[in-house]
Parts: C-alpha cells; sequence; structure tokens
C-alpha cells in the first residue's frame, strides 16, 4: 500500500512538469502537489512469514515408532509436514481411540489390529482409505482383514498365524496327516507328542481354531465378510472336528498343556512338536528347530486365524488427504516396511517385501504359507462374544473334564456336547445385544 502511495505522487509531479512546460511564458502556474512521506518503517521491504508446516500425530507400538523414527526425516523434508510419533501401549491404543478422537485430542493415525475394524467403524472413529494401485501389492488375506461393509479402513502391513515348530535333532519335518504325527512321537520316545496351547487349565481358542474350522466348521460364515447370524460351531462338520479333536488327546498326541508349559516341555526336549506362532522363535531356539506346517485335517489343510496388523486413519483428522499420503507415499514404500521388519519381525503383508524375506528367512517362509492356508480373524464386534464359550469348550476336551459342571449345574458328556454348548451360549450372546 505506501509503495504505491508513493508511485502515485511521483505520477502526479511528472504531470504537473508537463503542464508547465505546454504552458509556454504564460505567468500561471500549476501549484506541485504536496508528496507525502511514507513512514520511515515502510522504506524496508516487507516482511514475510511462512505459516507453520502442517503436523501429522501418530500413536505407534514402540518398535514401530522406534524404526520409523530415523527414516521419517526424509519425508518431512520432502512433504513440507511435521510428523510426530508417539509411542503408544499397543494394547490400549483401540480404547483411547475411542474417546480421544471424540474428544478431539486423538491422534491423525494410528496403528492397530484388524480385529478391532469392526469396532471402531461402527463407532466412526476410523475413515476409510483408497489404496489405489498399491492395492495389487498386498495380500488378499490383508485387504479383507481390513474391509467391513465394502470399504477398506487401513494399510495392512504385517501377518501372523501359528505354524508347526519340530525338534530337528529328532524328527526331519512335520508329517502331513495327524497319524504320522503320532508315528513320529512314538519312534523319538519323546514324552509328549504335541504342546499346544489350550490345555492345562488355560482355554484357548486361538491356538486351536485349526481343530475346529479346517475341515468345514467355523465360528462365523466367511463370504468376502464374516455373517453373525450365521454360527457355525455346531454344524456337523464341526462337530466332527471336536470329536477328532478329543480322540488326538486321547491317545497321547495332543497334550493337556497351557502356553507355559507347552514352551517349557518343547525347550526341554519333552515334546518333539510346538504348535504356535512366529513370536516364538526366540523361546524355541532352546533346541534346534525348524517349521512346518500344521497335519491336514481330513485331507484339507490347516485352517489358522490369521491376524493382521496396520495403520488406521482417524476420521476426527483434519488432515485425512494428508494422512492417506503419508501412507501411501511413504509407510507403503519397501524401504518403511523392511525397516519395520528388521525391528519386529513379523510377516509381510505386502508382496514385494515378501519376495525379499523368503529368501533370507525359510522359517517365515513356512509361517506364511501356514496363513496362506488360514482366514482372518472376524472383524465384526460380535467376535466379542465367542471368545469365551469357543475357549471354554476346547478346554473342555483338551483337559477331558467332561461331566457336569458343579457351579453351572450343565452336563457335558462329550466334544459334541462341549461345541452345542459353545454354538448356543455364542447365539444367545449376539441376540443380547
Amino acid at each position: 500500500m505506501n509503495n504505491t502511495k508513493l508511485r502515485f505522487g511521483a505520477i502526479l509531479l511528472i504531470l504537473s512538469l508537463v503542464l508547465v512546460a505546454c504552458g509556454g511564458s504564460t505567468e500561471e502556474t500549476v501549484e506541485e502537489p504536496a508528496v507525502e512521506e511514507a513512514p520511515a518503517e515502510t522504506l524496508a521491504a516487507p516482511a514475510t512469514t511462512s505459516p507453520p508446516p502442517e503436523k501429522l500425530l501418530i500413536w505407534a507400538e514402540e518398535k514401530i515408532a522406534v524404526a520409523l523414527d530415523p527414516l521419517v526425516g526424509a519425508y518431512e523434508s520432502a512433504a513440507g509436514v511435521d510428523v510426530e510419533v508417539v509411542i503408544y501401549d499397543f494394547g490400549s491404543i483401540k480404547d483411547d481411540v475411542l474417546t480421544a478422537g471424540p474428544a478431539g485430542e486423538g491422534p491423525d493415525l494410528f496403528i492397530g489390529p484388524h480385529d478391532m475394524v469392526g469396532e471402531v467403524v461402527t463407532n466412526g472413529v476410523v475413515a476409510p482409505i483408497d489404496l489405489g494401485s498399491i492395492q495389487s501389492d498386498i495380500f488378499d488375506v490383508g485387504i479383507s482383514a481390513f474391509s467391513y461393509g465394502g470399504e477398506v479402513y487401513g494399510f495392512p502391513y504385517a501377518t501372523e498365524a501359528i505354524a508347526m515348530f519340530y525338534n530337528s535333532d529328532l524328527v526331519d519335518g512335520v508329517p502331513s496327516t495327524w497319524e504320522e504325527v503320532k508315528a513320529a512321537c512314538d519312534a523319538a520316545g519323546t514324552e509328549l507328542c504335541v504342546g499346544a496351547p489350550g490345555g492345562g487349565g488355560g482355554g484357548d481358542a486361538y491356538h486351536n481354531i485349526p481343530f475346529v474350522q479346517s475341515d468345514g466348521g467355523y465360528i462365523f460364515k466367511f463370504d468376502g465378510g464374516f455373517d453373525p447370524s450365521d454360527v457355525g460351531l455346531d454344524n456337523a462338520s464341526a462337530l466332527a472336528s471336536a470329536e477328532f479333536l478329543d480322540s488326538l488327546v486321547k491317545n497321547g498326541t495332543v497334550a493337556a498343556t497351557d502356553y507355559g508349559a507347552s514352551m517349557s516341555a518343547f525347550q526341554e526336549g519333552r515334546s518333539l512338536f510346538w504348535m504356535t506362532g512366529p513370536w516364538a522363535r526366540n523361546d524355541a531356539a532352546a533346541v534346534n528347530y525348524g517349521v512346518g506346517l500344521i497335519p491336514t485335517f481330513g485331507g484339507n489343510a490347516a485352517t489358522p486365524f490369521v491376524g493382521v496388523r496396520g495403520m488406521f486413519i482417524s476420521s476426527f483428522s483434519e488432515k485425512k488427504v494428508l494422512a492417506q499420503s503419508f501412507i501411501l507415499d511413504f509407510f507403503a514404500t519397501v524401504d518403511v516396511q523392511a525397516a519395520m521388519y528388521a525391528e519386529d519381525p513379523r510377516l509381510p503383508a505386502t508382496k514385494s517385501l515378501f519376495a525379499i524375506v523368503e529368501k533370507e528367512d525359510p522359517i517365515a517362509a513356512q509361517f506364511a504359507a501356514s496363513a496362506s492356508n488360514g482366514i482372518p480373524m472376524p472383524n465384526i464386534p460380535e467376535m466379542g462374544s465367542v471368545w469365551g464359550p469357543v475357549g471354554d469348550a476346547l478346554l473342555i476336551i483338551r483337559d477331558q473334564n467332561y461331566g457336569t459342571n458343579e457351579d453351572t449345574g450343565v452336563t457335558v458328556d462329550s466334544a459334541a456336547d462341549a461345541m452345542k454348548l459353545a454354538a448356543q451360549q455364542v447365539r444367545d450372546a449376539i441376540a443380547g445385544g
């Protein structure tokens, strides 16, 4: 504004001189208009200030935060963004997001497991994401895990599923059938055969679900999504599978062990096999071990639950476009995914990173092969009604604790009875809200 005033005054001065010149010898003169002197402070160039950069707040567990820390600076420089990664207890993220988001105090992005998708979507705290061209690089189980109501609600970066550890000093691998597993244990002469969590007083539906859903049984019907109105725990196939598990316990193939007892037995060479997940690799290293697929059921591949971890965008974030760019242009890149794998070696959910990991880590490849036969843990809210009843039913079978329960008065005389009871308890819980 002040520079314009100076220029305008100069123009008037020039015009006055021209008028004088045109008047020749006339005595009439045109007075020169006064030019106001600009305040001294306007003579300097006007100060310019850049707006502060946009800021993205991310909640992540410690290992992910540590992996991102040395890498995020390059993204900040390129995108002109400040990224703050807050180390957050993984088990607390879901509950805190449900309360902090609506209060305007939550993150823009956060890490979480896929099985909370249904709850956070129905509570309106996460936004859908358009994965674009990178979706083709993600294994189908990852996309299914983060899908709900026809939308995808996160970027899957890691998967996990159980498989079978074996003592490689005592056996060459995991046989393909349970009958061959029993024969291998008899030949090795170990005290126990297969240690698997879910017995010894500790129910564990997660570890034992292959005994339910590998040969036609299921918790909820799955067809791209889970149908809570279709419970298959007591269909003919599920009941037959329960009776098969009962026979494996009775003949000594599957031991009545909880997680700690199954781990100790394997570490001490008292069991030939241990059925659990990749998180147990360090514990299994007490012996020379290998990993193979869980034996088949009726000729069908074992179907474990697959857990998937991913990054969500908060629906309360005012920077959703920027948040999506962070995921697609930074977080999903192979270099960043590889850095996270190095810090926390969970199976990659992306094909590009898995191709690298598979060559370097044959054990990881076996767990991935097991996951490829599995289905994602149901991500619908109704799954909360499943863990207790199914875990209790499988515990009855694993501990052979048949009869009348003194506390409830309910009588369970067989493995089939146990599963029928679990199915009814799940239906009743869902109906009751």
